[in-house]
């Protein structure tokens, strides 16, 4: 009997944290050898099947996995194939390898280094930073940090936000490094220098920037001029200045970590990475001054899902601007009795 030939078509596809591995059957052959090398240049023997597939399951996800396989019978085996590597990941989130790779197919520029690779990486970063500030401005809440609490000092009335460095108490009161603000979505007061009684905190109207100047005067949710905030470039600034060790909580989203390595993963845009592969596509396209009208009318139509979708990702109860009822019904006609049989009116 001959030595097999080497398997042809070797087919490595990485899903729900393994990967998947499949090749043409050779004649003559009884059995395949799997070799796996997490360096590309040190291979080890993984499996032996005697069908033409195999699932991975022992790899990590955000690891490099390079595979090679050969076909054997009582007579030998075969050379191996060329190695080819993956980067696996879990459900709904990709390594940059993964989504410059789809890109490129999707622009029909596989191996083909007009654009090159550095250019790949900044076009994808690029659609997923855009992508990004598409659905936490949509869905308002979609990707919102861990709540960050710190404690006010006395005579200080501007402080620093989240930048990835300072430290700020959790819900526990343990301390840990805030990620980097990107958005805010609210801040909350601690009545009576408590952590644990929170009140909502408004943003003041900037032509009340100096409401509070003289006499210098010092403020507690407790007293009589009710705290606000706002906004100034990366601090936030409170009127009137807060009384010394006031807890003060932020709810905010965290800036988007750039990628930069292959196995880098593209996470906080489950279920939308199809945008970032067509945007990159149209961008390394648009370079080259060709025809991307396709990719553009399937780039407005994901647009148009995402907008129609927005308030609908908490399925149990879609977003609202505020919860309102007919007005006869909740408070009843002036003066009147409303729906629970209280009076309405003022």
């Amino acid at each position: 009997m001959p030595v097999p030939s080497t398997p042809t078509n070797l087919y490595v596809q990485d899903g729900n944290g393994t990967v998947g591995l499949q090749w043409d059957l050779m004649s003559v052959a009884t059995g395949y050898k799997i070799q796996r090398s997490t360096d590309g240049v040190t291979f080890s023997l993984l499996a032996s099947p005697t069908v033409n597939y195999y699932l991975d399951t022992t790899v990590s996800a955000g690891s490099r996995y390079w595979y090679q396989v050969c076909a054997s019978n009582g007579s030998g085996d075969s050379s191996y194939t060329a190695s080819q590597y993956v980067i696996p990941s879990l459900t709904g989130k990709m390594s940059l390898w993964q989504v410059r790779l789809l890109a490129q197919q999707r622009a029909d520029r596989v191996n083909n280094n007009f654009v090159t690779q550095t250019e790949w990486n900044s076009y994808i970063n690029q659609s997923a930073f855009e992508l990004y500030d598409m659905l936490v401005t949509l869905y308002e809440d979609y990707y919102l940090a861990s709540p960050a609490i710190f404690q006010t000092v006395g005579g200080q009335n501007t402080y620093t936000l989240p930048n990835g460095v300072a430290s700020f108490k959790d819900m526990s009161g343990n301390s840990f490094v805030a990620p980097a603000f990107y958005k805010l979505m609210g801040v909350d007061f601690g009545l009576a220098n408590m952590s644990n009684a929170w009140v909502t905190v408004k943003k003041y109207d900037f032509v009340q920037r100096n409401r509070f100047v003289f006499p210098n005067l010092n403020s507690t949710y407790m007293g009589v001029f009710n705290l606000q905030y706002r906004m100034m470039g990366d601090n936030l600034q409170f009127i009137p200045t807060p009384s010394g060790s006031q807890y003060v909580r932020l709810w905010y989203i965290p800036r988007m970590a750039q990628l930069v390595m292959d196995n880098d993963i593209l996470d906080g845009v489950s279920g939308w990475t199809e945008y970032v592969v067509v945007d990159a596509a149209i961008k390394a396209l648009k370079k080259e001054e060709s025809d991307c009208s396709e990719l553009l009318m399937e780039k407005q139509a994901l647009i148009d899902r995402i907008q129609s979708s927005a308030m609908n990702r908490d399925a149990g109860q879609p977003d609202t601007i505020s919860d309102t009822r007919n007005w006869s019904e909740r408070w009843g006609s002036y003066g009147g009795p409303g729906f629970d049989g209280g009076y309405g009116g003022f």
